[in-house]
């Protein structure tokens, strides 16, 4: 199962950036090989549909689950139509923290 997370930085000391569609990078993270990557998102830098644009990436990518702060009414429902769960931290994590406790 390959995982998201919305970050500003392309390291697993970074934390869950807290807007999905505007984050810098995603890391994907790989449950069955226990395996990380970091994939640039070309659409933080859209001035519409950001969001929508950047799931759209990661389904591409056929991600399962997606974690960040927060996500917009139409990514919701845009993950919701493709069976990607949504994870919000209760606390600031970083991104080893949130692969920890997903092992």
């Amino acid at each position: 199962m390959t995982i998201a997370i919305a970050t500003n930085e392309n390291s697993l000391k970074a934390l869950v950036d807290p807007h999905f569609g505007k984050c810098n990078w995603f890391c994907l993270y790989d449950t069955e090989t226990n395996q990380s990557s970091f994939i640039v998102n070309p659409a933080s830098q859209n001035h519409e549909n950001v969001g929508c644009d950047a799931a759209g990436i990661l389904l591409d990518k056929n991600i399962c689950m997606a974690i960040a702060g927060r996500f917009g009414s139409k990514v919701v429902d845009l993950f919701r139509k493709n069976n990607i769960q949504m994870v919000i931290p209760e606390t600031q994590q970083t991104i080893s923290e949130i692969i920890n406790q997903i092992k």
